[in-house]
């Protein structure tokens, strides 16, 4: 995920909104729900392990999955080409519903999956040690960026726009350019943080899982995240539930092998890793960070409003908080 876009979601593709009301049916009568994901992105693991498992049989439905590049998905999705969106955290989800938008998230199952990366032999200790720094990264709108400099100004009080050099490339370019030495350190997300770590025998300087659940006793925001149309949620009831147990179940996969499960080929490959030190470095940080979660609670969700309201109220990506940005299912339902 990494890449969330929060401003023009919808300037050119108002007119051209079409509302999905009801699945359709495959020819075996299951009903057909229309996935979109992103390749090469960790948060997409659990589609690949629902399609190679087959969760979605055993759950009663049909999943078409489209692993698309880290820009247009979710436009794609608001659009009305699919039914689930695996595209946006929840910053990007409430500035679609502030442009009009009825998306909601109904499931989230990873935690922020990045960090600041410095190369072997720096001698930077803390973030406060970068300051004035050359320092990459691959956007200011960026889910990765985002996140870091909300977090760097909380805990540092650092304002990465004018605290750090800044120098913007790829997510997939930062990693020679630290290499290199162009810059100190870079900002990025699995499975890049760890490759870059292994070509520059370095580490991680801050990752925002833990910087995050220690300043918020234990929480953090979500960053994989699965949006819907509260209208295709409400007319798919039963349907809507199915789906999000089988994520669960997918996802349940990852955290009960210990992240062994990634060795197997079909995910390696999927996520562009064949190198073995990057694959044990990405599975041992798994473990290390909990980057899959099974906590998408109704008190969460609650956290996770109140997350955005606070972003709200600082002058964050967003300048108010739409209801239901994220909902449990069970209690949406029974409202």
């Amino acid at each position: 995920m990494g890449l969330a876009r929060y401003a023009g979601i919808g300037t050119a593709m108002c007119a051209a909104v079409a509302l999905v009301s009801g699945a359709a049916y495959a020819q075996d009568d299951r009903p057909v729900v229309r996935i979109q994901g992103v390749g090469g992105s960790i948060s997409s693991l659990p589609l690949l392990i629902l399609e190679h498992e087959k969760l979605d049989e055993k759950h009663g439905f049909k999943a078409e999955i489209d692993l698309m590049g880290m820009s247009g998905g979710f436009q794609s999705f608001l659009v009305g080409n699919f039914e689930v969106s695996l595209d946006e955290d929840m910053i990007g989800v409430a500035a679609a519903r502030l442009q009009g938008f009825d998306a909601t998230v109904f499931y989230a199952n990873a935690g922020i999956y990045t960090g600041i990366i410095v190369p072997g032999g720096s001698e930077a200790a803390t973030p406060e040690d970068l300051v004035g720094k050359r320092v990459g990264h691959f956007g200011m709108d960026s889910g990765t960026t985002t996140y870091i400099r909300l977090i760097l100004q909380d805990l540092y009080g650092i304002d990465v726009a004018t605290d750090y050099d800044l120098q913007q490339v790829g997510p997939a370019a930062l990693v020679p350019l630290l290499g290199s030495g162009e810059v100190e350190a870079i900002f990025n997300f699995e499975p890049l943080l760890s490759a870059a770590i292994v070509e520059t025998d370095g580490r991680v300087l801050m990752h925002s899982l833990d910087a995050y659940r220690d300043y918020y006793e234990g929480f953090s925001p979500w960053f994989a995240t699965f949006a819907a149309r509260e209208e295709w949620l409400m007319e798919n009831q039963e349907l809507a539930l199915a789906v999000r147990d089988a994520l669960r179940e997918a996802t349940l996969k990852i955290i009960e092998s210990d992240y062994e499960i990634l060795r197997e080929p079909y995910l390696s490959s999927s996520i562009g890793v064949q190198d073995e030190a990057v694959l044990n470095l990405i599975i041992e940080h798994g473990r290390s960070y909990h980057y899959f979660t099974d906590d998408y609670t109704t008190e969460n969700v609650r956290k996770a409003h109140g997350f955005l309201e606070r972003l709200a109220r600082e002058g964050g990506p967003i300048e108010e908080v739409p209801e239901n940005v994220a909902v449990v299912l069970e209690d949406y339902f029974a409202q």
